[in-house]
């Protein structure tokens, strides 16, 4: 691996890959526990439970434990590959897989329990600064000091890359989990390779190996209550269950557990099959694919001005072609908002999945595809990135005695925050509730929207928010189920009331349905359209309109998103022609010819039974006035 050098506090550290870890070593925890001293007192309450993602090599699992590393959230480590690893332009076109071997992604179930810190220190409720790791090594010096004095933690950044585009309801995060002496490096520096760090390049010279914990490096930090070398945060790693049985208690050497990793494999995420390989067959891997793959259009990537160029690999003593999974324009890749992005055509070329870095939406569905891979419940039809025990769990973030997740309130309620969620990736992230009467402060729009359900839970006993209104736009009264008007999708109005409502709706039925009612009612009453709700672009349309929190686009926004979905309304069936007749004049009703045939029949009946009856009188023989016939004829005797 070679080195990158990027400052701790910068908003995309480069250095969120695999690493050397530090390998498995009998009796390590054993050893620690028993060396540690008296340590600073910790917070009260439960541990925290948390989700850590890791892009790495499937193979290198549980090969090395997990400590004096970079961790991040799931939208996080979606963003790292996506802007680290796999564009084409920043790597070497004769590598024959993915940049750091890449080819897996693990989750892992973290418990955390930090030391006590200065609330200076202290970043989303349970966690200390972010720290990079460069070969195990921290790189910033400052942190050295909060080592001596706290002990070990588990740090949090939150991720802001102009070269992905998210909004403030989607925020990705960094995580770091301290080692045994995190300030040395795992090897001694330089590597055979040329590979070294900052730090030793530095004037500290921070160079030797850290050593292992019976035999640490003479430079390695130590606490400053004991004089003990810093143990590591790592206090058990339990590989026979998903959520870990130990907890941690936040003293030295115990600051986080972790339990079994479970995979997804990258090709299997990105459909590397949907691609065809060889003269139609699907694609068996990424180096496969690269090699072989048979579509032309994947053939080609961007040069450092911008320019679209032929994918070439001149190794082998020949020139051929590859394909490329994904590659950015260079101007997109710096910032998707500046101006020579958005000139920039195209923007991007790689396989369908990866397209859309620059797109908010695409952004949330590769997250939403990468939580459901993991088998997360709720991930593609309810919007679900966090694990519901996570959300669920005991440790809480509007603890007494905190300020940044109680809200502000007065004699007429709250002021709309901050509250906090863990909906954000499963950390104590500030949110607010538009609409109050008065905003707890100026900005307070800056900050995430909260789920619907913030105050059922944790802040149920709180003031509910002053609402300046029970207009469904002002968003307030849907937290607190004031709001006039119906949330029916058959009759709510067309307008930004009836789309707010709608919106809660959908998350309260857990479904899209009322949102493609709804739809399907403006495309055909304001767009004069119509909507196919059986297609997966309407469907997929309406999914992206709701959220677990309030939307914010106004009516025209959405009216127009809707217009691109809107096809013409079906033109109504052609009436049959009239039959010829023999004349223009108009024939008789047909009442009146049923009666004609009616009668007309009867008189034939009258007609026919007057003349058997004629008949029947003719051949009978007169009658005399004395009762016998006449001219009867004579019979024999």
């Amino acid at each position: 691996l070679h080195s990158t050098q990027p400052h701790p506090a910068s908003p995309h550290p480069h250095h969120f890959r695999p690493s050397f870890a530090m390998p498995l070593v009998t009796g390590l925890l054993a050893a620690a526990l028993g060396s540690s001293l008296p340590s600073p007192a910790w917070g009260a309450g439960p541990p925290v439970e948390i989700d850590f993602y890791r892009a790495l090599q499937g193979s290198s699992i549980d090969h090395h434990t997990t400590q004096s590393d970079d961790l991040a959230s799931l939208g996080g480590v979606i963003k790292y590959i996506h802007t680290e690893i796999i564009p084409e332009h920043q790597e070497a076109a004769t590598r024959f897989e993915r940049k750091y071997q890449v080819d897996a992604i693990m989750k892992r179930r973290f418990k955390v329990k930090n030391p006590a810190m200065d609330q200076s220190q202290t970043f989303f409720m349970d966690f200390g600064p972010f720290v990079t790791f460069d070969q195990g090594q921290s790189t910033n010096p400052d942190l050295d000091g909060l080592y001596k004095i706290s002990g070990d933690f588990v740090g949090v950044q939150d991720n802001q890359d102009p070269g992905l585009a998210l909004t403030k309801q989607t925020p990705n995060f960094w995580y770091s989990v301290s080692g045994f002496c995190p300030n040395l490096p795992w090897e001694n520096m330089p590597m055979p390779d040329g590979t070294t760090t900052a730090r030793c390049n530095s004037k500290e010279h921070l160079c030797e190996a850290k050593g292992t914990p019976d035999s640490p490096g003479a430079d390695c930090v130590k606490y400053a209550d004991s004089g003990d070398v810093v143990l590591g945060g790592l206090c058990g790693a339990d590989l026979n269950n998903t959520v870990p049985t130990m907890d941690p208690n936040g003293t030295h050497g115990c600051a986080y557990t972790y339990g079994k990793a479970t995979l997804v494999n990258l090709d299997t995420l990105v459909k590397i099959s949907d691609q065809k390989c060889n003269g139609g067959k699907p694609c068996t891997d990424w180096f496969d694919f690269r090699k072989n793959c048979d579509d032309a259009s994947l053939k080609k990537m961007f040069d450092p001005s911008g320019k679209i160029i032929d994918a070439k690999n001149f190794s082998e003593g020949q020139e051929s072609l590859f394909c490329v999974e994904y590659d950015i324009h260079p101007a997109c890749q710096q910032n998707c908002s500046s101006a020579a992005c958005q000139k920039a055509t195209p923007k991007e070329i790689g396989i369908p999945f990866w397209l859309g870095r620059c797109d908010p939406e695409a952004n949330a569905r590769r997250a939403e595809l990468l939580a459901d891979a993991f088998g997360m419940e709720g991930a593609l039809d309810k919007h679900q990135i966090v694990a519901k025990d996570v959300l669920e769990q005991k440790a809480t973030c509007n603890n007494v005695g905190t300020v940044s997740c109680q809200p502000t309130t007065d004699a007429q309620g709250s002021k709309g925050g901050p509250y906090c969620s863990r909906s954000f990736g499963g950390v104590c992230y500030q949110c607010h509730i538009p609409g109050v009467k008065t905003a707890y402060r100026p900005d307070a729009d800056s900050q995430p929207v909260c789920p619907y359900d913030i105050l059922m839970s944790e802040y149920k006993s709180v003031p509910h928010p002053n609402c300046k209104s029970t207009k469904p736009s002002d968003i307030c009264c849907l937290y607190t189920g004031t709001c006039v008007g119906s949330d029916d999708p058959s009759t709510a109005t067309l307008d930004e009331e009836g789309l707010r409502l709608v919106e809660h709706r959908c998350w309260k039925d857990g479904s899209s349905d009322p949102m493609l009612t709804f739809a399907e009612r403006v495309a055909r009453e304001k767009l004069s359209g119509a909507l196919d709700p059986t297609s997966m672009g309407v469907k997929s349309f309406a999914y992206y309109q709701w959220g677990v929190s309030p939307g914010e686009q106004n009516f025209a926004a959405f009216t127009a998103s809707l217009k691109e979905h809107t096809g013409p309304s079906p033109s109504p069936a052609p009436s049959p022609a009239p039959s010829p007749t023999p004349s223009s004049s108009k024939g008789p009703p047909v009442w009146l010819i049923v009666v004609l045939v009616v009668v007309g029949v009867v008189a034939l009946a009258l007609l026919g039974f007057l003349f058997y009856y004629r008949s029947q009188r003719a051949r009978q023989w007169p009658v005399a006035a004395d009762g016998t016939g006449l001219n009867r004829p004579i019979q024999s005797a």
